[in-house]
């Protein structure tokens, strides 16, 4: 064992040693060039700054034409013959003749000297004159230059791109204050790490902020348009409490409507199940967004159902988002960077979905140093590993994360369960290039699943995914990015639950994305961002087939789907004012879904029901169906009332081409998804929201009310009795009507103190109208019902409490309405049997949903050199025991009917999860 860790150090080591092995390389191009621009050229490629005597290279021209060319056989090119040669110096570069630096010190001995008293030297100093003679000591303040001198001609403002890298790990940095003191102006980076400013000629004051990290403060010299970037350092441990306050960043944010974010480690202390952090678990505290429950994966957000959010996953797109029918993430919240989510004003970029898009960004890997963390919990272990393929330049990231939980079923006191089996896995991986002005990701995701239940029934279902991402900078005001994705989600099962009706069924679902995405900025008021893409989906629903030899299922063949989504947007932000700040989009969208394919179309005036087909239609391979354009508008204004307040109004219209078939209010791992067809047109939507946002700095505190209406037409709701896994026509068992939600959300957050967490609370309905001429058009008699996530009111409290610095004391409440159900309220019999007669739709609800979670976690040492820094976490999940139901039933026992209560989780558990990585408590 010590000889196999002392191998895996040492190969660890020498990566690390050979990643640091590096040349820096330039890109160019140069006809009859100065020599001072090539300089400069060679600074903004590099940072390596280039030393000389202006008069003495005056008449030097540069003539290189290379692709990718080291810096000094660059310079050995541009200098030949002209007598001078260099000289390396501080990691930068002196052009010389005959002359050699001196860089050892001579030797010296120790002398004592005795220092005069203040009287002595005279008269002090008033304080006026230490801050003058302080401010301009040398290195106070960082100067740093933009562009060239006399290079500004014919504008009043240069464009200066800058962007801001984690000096330790070299990882973009996004959602950064960057703030110019004279102008009282700034912006944020992107999740790329890039910002944009537009500044006159001059000198300004820069401020970099971002929580966790050293203030970053230097004079900026903005000659013409021009580069820069900005390292960052994490903050140093203090031992006394610090306050910071994020009064400037809040008010340059101008958050969007509905828009909240998440970050690991804000959530790296909380209670959760078994010990796995969750983050998408956590995003169901926030305000309008509420988690499915134990058992269940999805949320529901602002009443819309869980196959209305989008989520994505490096631009990849996850149609199950969960381990285990919903008890754990089916991907390492460790490698997670930014978690966005937009439920109020979507960006033009995004569309597909009418709730909600998660929108999840991993990180790129350490292009520093070799780095290792990992954790073990009662059911699950998982690794990650990042480092620099070439350093500063090009990193790998690789996590992985598998299951051991078959060991705890097997203590469950029923057979049932004790006999059953459960285990997943996921992997994750990428490769990264920052390659002077082009930055290039590769990703790949893998997540597999298998349950059985002893010998009842089987599932097995995954999710693959990789994508390839290129941005390339082409000017100071113009950055594009090229994607091409691929994802794939499929699932088998295996039903033996009664021998003479055993089946098995198989499902597959793929998708094929390209996407260009560009921003522009105009002007420092105006920024355009547009684009397009299409999307190829191709489903096969598969073919439920009889299991065993006694089985007398019969065969259904479910068909096939394929579909082609194309899209293009363009969206302005526009300062109106100062204070005032419009962003428009229009997203135009057309979706056809294609051959091969068999239609059936039925007799007018009867319902859509094998016993009225009238004609059969028949289209070949990639042959167009139909037509759907679908224009969406997106609108945001923000009014910022005073510094530290603002007021946000949006509008949203969203159009969705596919949807879950399910008769349930979650997502399954049998669950089938649907395109739109012939029969079955597009949701749509039409949200308005307005919203009041406010900080207290003095507190830490983050405030926000907002108001939203939604209305959707053409919402899929399932008849009485459909049966989507017998039944290949779906649109007989499908009706299409309207709904409408609307609610309240209350938010209030505070940071950075011992005492820190949300509250959030949420009042909200959902409401479902199919109604039509006929009576086999309508559900519920045609009147408006509770939709399956119609839940009213919806209450979270976070909270993390700084025993110390290395104690942590986390805990969280929740609360929420019963979701309805439909019950039965009478009995009647024919021919001596009890038959039920149900209430209508929705008209009841279950019990109401309590939990409360705590748990206590301990860092190790805070030595800032050490080998592994660990910690451990103690959870207890529904501390309570609260018997909160995941359904309630009925049964017929003894001609008598009796409703049952079944609940998941009944009982408090205990978990203790190891928490292990590489370097001090700080690193990353």
């Amino acid at each position: 064992m010590k000889q196999g860790l002392i191998f895996i150090l040492l190969f660890l080591s020498l990566l690390q040693a050979e990643a640091q092995d590096h040349e820096a390389f330039i890109s160019c191009n140069y006809e009859n060039l100065t020599f001072r621009d090539f300089c400069d050229d060679v600074f903004r490629q590099t940072g390596i700054k280039i030393f000389f005597r202006d008069d003495k290279v005056k008449e030097l021209r540069i003539n290189i034409k290379s692709d990718r060319i080291s810096v000094s056989d660059a310079l050995k090119r541009a200098l030949a013959g002209s007598g001078y040669e260099t000289i390396t110096w501080h990691d930068n570069i002196l052009v010389v003749t005959n002359l050699k630096l001196v860089d050892i010190l001579p030797d010296y001995s120790q002398v004592r000297l005795t220092v005069p008293t203040t009287e002595a030297a005279g008269p002090s100093m008033t304080e006026s004159e230490e801050r003058y003679i302080t401010g301009r000591r040398p290195g106070s303040t960082q100067t740093i230059t933009v562009g060239r001198r006399g290079a500004l001609t014919g504008k009043t403002r240069a464009k200066v791109l800058g962007r801001v890298l984690d000096s330790e790990t070299g990882e973009p940095m996004s959602f950064v204050t960057i703030y110019i003191v004279e102008t009282k102006s700034g912006t944020l980076t992107d999740a790329k790490g890039f910002f944009t400013l537009m500044l006159p000629q001059g000198n300004y004051n820069a401020q970099v902020e971002f929580l966790g990290y050293e203030k970053e403060k230097f004079v900026l010299e903005v000659l013409s348009d021009g580069n820069l970037t900005v390292s960052m350092k994490s903050a140093t441990i203090q031992l006394k409490e610090v306050v910071v306050s994020t009064e400037r960043q809040a008010n340059i944010r101008a958050k969007e409507p509905g828009l909240d974010q998440l970050s690991v480690k804000s959530v790296k202390t909380l209670p959760m199940m078994m010990g796995e952090r969750d983050i998408i678990k956590v995003s169901g505290t926030l305000p309008g967004i509420v988690s499915a429950g134990e058992g269940r994966q999805g949320l529901n957000v602002r009443g819309g159902g869980s196959d209305q959010n989008a989520f994505y996953l490096n631009k990849i797109q996850i149609y199950n988002t969960s381990h285990l029918f919903g008890f754990f993430p089916a991907f390492n919240s460790d490698i997670i960077k930014d978690f966005s989510i937009y439920k109020g004003h979507v960006p033009a970029q995004f569309g597909g979905r009418l709730a909600s898009v998660f929108n999840i960004t991993t990180l790129q890997g350490n292009k520093k140093r070799l780095a290792a963390h990992g954790s073990i919990s009662p059911i699950a272990g998982s690794l990650t590993v990042e480092g620099p393929v070439k350093k500063d330049t090009s990193s790998f990231l690789l996590s992985g994360r598998s299951s051991y939980s078959d060991w705890l079923l097997k203590r469950v006191n029923d057979t049932t369960i004790s006999s059953s089996k459960a285990n997943f896995n996921d992997v994750s991986g990428g490769l990264n290039w920052d390659v002077q002005k082009t930055q290039i990701s590769v990703f790949g995701y893998h997540s597999y699943d298998h349950f059985s239940l002893s010998d009842l029934n089987s599932y097995n279902y995954s999710n693959n995914g990789g994508s390839l991402i290129i941005g390339h900078v082409f000017t100071n005001s113009l950055r594009g990015e090229l994607s091409l994705v691929a994802s794939q989600y499929q699932f088998s099962t295996i039903d033996k639950q009664q021998i003479n009706s055993a089946y098995q069924h198989s499902y597959k679902l793929n998708q094929y994305e390209v996407n260009a995405l560009f921003k522009h900025s105009l002007s420092d008021k105006n920024s355009l961002d547009y684009g397009a893409g299409v999307v190829l989906y191709n489903l096969d629903r598969g073919n439920v087939l009889p299991y065993g030899e006694e089985s007398l299922k019969k065969e259904v063949m479910l068909g096939t789907d394929k579909g082609i989504e194309s899209s293009a947007f363009i969206s302005d932000s526009y300062d109106i004012l100062p204070w005032i700040n419009l962003t428009f989009g229009l997203r135009y969208t057309l979706f056809t879904p294609t051959g091969p394919a068999t239609v059936y179309t039925y007799s007018e005036g009867a319902p859509k029901d094998p016993r009225y087909i009238e004609d059969t239609l028949s289209f070949g391979s990639n042959e167009p169906i139909c037509w759907y354009h679908e224009p969406d508008i997106r609108a945001a204004l923000n009014i910022e009332t005073d510094r530290n307040g603002s007021v946000k109004l949006a509008f949203n219209q969203m159009h969705q081409n596919i949807f879950m078939l399910s008769t349930t209010t979650s997502i399954a791992p049998n669950t089938q998804w649907k395109l739109a067809d012939y029969h079955l047109l597009p949701p749509k939507s039409n949200q308005v929201s307005f919203g009041i946002f406010r900080t207290i700095p003095s507190q830490s505190l983050e405030t926000s009310a907002e108001l939203f209406y939604k209305q959707t037409k053409n919402y899929p709701e399932f008849k009485d009795g459909a049966d989507f896994l017998n039944n290949p026509h779906v649109e007989t068992s499908v009706l299409q009507g309207d709904q409408k939600a609307y609610g309240l959300e209350l938010y209030l957050k505070r940071s950075r103190r011992k005492l820190e967490g949300w509250i959030s609370y949420t009042y909200s309905r959902s409401f479902i109208k199919v109604d039509g001429e006929h009576a086999w058009e309508r559900i519920n008699n045609g009147d408006p019902y509770p939709s399956n996530y119609d839940i009213p009111h919806s209450f979270n409290l976070v909270l993390n409490y700084f025993l110390t610095r290395r104690v942590v004391f986390s805990s969280i409440f929740t609360y929420q309405s019963g979701k309805p159900i439909t019950y039965p309220e009478s009995v009647f019999y024919m021919n001596g049997s009890p038959y039920l007669d149900y209430s209508k739709r929705n008209a009841y609800q279950i019990p109401d949903y309590m939990r409360a979670d705590f748990s206590l976690t301990i860092e190790g040492n805070l030595r800032k050199e050490k080998l592994v820094h660990s910690s451990l976490s103690f959870n207890v999940y529904n501390a309570t025991g609260r018997m909160n139901p995941y359904s309630v039933y009925f049964k017929t026992e003894n001609g008598v009917i009796k409703s049952y209560q079944y609940s998941v989780i009944g009982v408090p558990i205990f978990t203790i999860t190891w928490l292990g990585k590489f370097g001090n408590y700080e690193s990353d």
